[in-house]
């Protein structure tokens, strides 16, 4: 895998920022991962 100080996944934000409690995450990962398939979807549209 590539390692960019600009994407992380969100297992990795996760691991990087302990001070999420389990509120927060409960409310942010479905943001998250819809932020994560747009950027998918971004990376394989510039590939078509």
């Amino acid at each position: 895998m590539i390692t960019t100080k600009y994407y992380q996944t969100w297992a990795e934000y996760l691991a990087d920022h302990p001070e999420i409690s389990a509120k927060e995450e409960k409310a942010m990962a479905p943001v998250m991962q819809g932020y994560e398939d747009r950027f998918f979807d971004f990376i394989m549209y510039l590939c078509i």
